[in-house]
């Protein structure tokens, strides 16, 4: 039954062929895609469009081609067209001027890419630098910075030595200057940072990518989080492989700084009247990195030394590596 206010009636405030979100429901049908003649791809062509498909026609698109994808699998010859062409008609999207296309386009080339050989096709097309791009948006396009972020861990899911050094340079950017910018994405950056330094070290330091972890170790007051960011780089420390990453009077000198430098300020833009309550809360963060960092065996060696204790009887004693 209509609803009715001052006799004027309000029949539903969904418009007509679209959803809540705006998108245009596009009708797809998912039979094609079985049959033994390869589909044509409709859906590509109107993303690739520059005139007449409205954008929220070229979102109801995207959304079709995930739906195909799920349902039809990573087939080229179902599709049609190779793997380039369908990136390039997908790289279009992340240069639409509507947030909520990029942040489509990004999601559907997360579906797309499912091993190493799509990644590096991906990558050659330069399409890492759009991602970055995304990345380093403005901060109200929550939507499809988070859309970013999910492709970039798919990528490190994928193959992390594939992973670009332009994607790193922006998420080391965010990790470094978001704390003064309230940036909301920072951790979910220095999460990732830390991932790759896992599987990647040598971008990651490379890029000064610890520096960065360590940084937002004197940044973070939350044990957890501090314990976690301190264990990234203990378990670098712990492997002779990727222990050479880590340098004791750069990175390591960091945590000791609210004790070691009388005059320390970790942010020189800091007032004069909220110097104490800052150096306090340094000082926290700075105790709970050195008692995580003595807690484990890697902490408790310099980083030139050998990690493996020998015991009078020439036996190695086991330790476990730091969680």
């Amino acid at each position: 039954m209509a609803v009715s206010i001052r006799g004027r009636p309000i029949r539903s405030i969904r418009m007509r062929g679209r959803n809540d979100s705006g998108e245009e429901n596009v009708p797809l049908d998912l039979t094609r895609g079985k049959s033994d003649e390869p589909s044509e791809l409709p859906i590509l062509q109107n993303v690739a469009k520059q005139q007449g498909v409205s954008n929220m026609r070229k979102l109801g698109h995207l959304n079709n081609f995930i739906k195909l994808l799920c349902n039809v699998g990573h087939s080229e010859e179902k599709f049609g067209f190779t793997y380039e062409e369908i990136i390039i008609c997908l790289r279009l999207a992340l240069l639409n001027e509507a947030k909520e296309v990029r942040a489509a386009g990004l999601r559907a080339l997360r579906y797309l890419i499912r091993d190493s050989n799509i990644l590096q096709k991906v990558l050659r097309l330069q399409v890492d630098y759009l991602i970055a791009r995304c990345i380093d948006i403005q901060q109200s396009n929550e939507v499809e910075r988070t859309q970013a972020l999910r492709l970039v861990r798919k990528m490190i899911t994928v193959n992390a030595l594939l992973f670009p050094s332009s994607i790193t340079n922006s998420l080391i950017a965010v990790g470094n200057d978001g704390p003064q910018e309230r940036d909301r994405m920072v951790r979910a950056c220095i999460a990732i940072i830390c991932e790759l330094a896992l599987e990647n070290p040598e971008i990651v330091a490379k890029r000064g990518g610890l520096s960065t972890i360590l940084k937002n170790v004197i940044d973070c007051q939350l044990s957890r989080i501090n314990e976690a960011l301190m264990t990234t780089i203990l378990h670098l420390l712990n492997h002779p492989h990727t222990r050479k990453y880590v340098r004791s009077d750069v990175e390591l000198e960091q945590i000791l700084a609210p004790y070691t430098d009388f005059h320390y300020r970790h942010n020189p833009d800091t007032a004069e009247g909220q110097l104490k309550e800052d150096r306090e809360a340094r000082f926290l963060a700075s105790k709970m990195s050195i008692v995580a960092s003595l807690r484990s065996w890697s902490g408790k060696h310099l980083p030139h030394q050998k990690s493996t204790h020998i015991d009078k009887n020439n036996v190695l004693c086991p330790f476990s590596r730091p969680q």
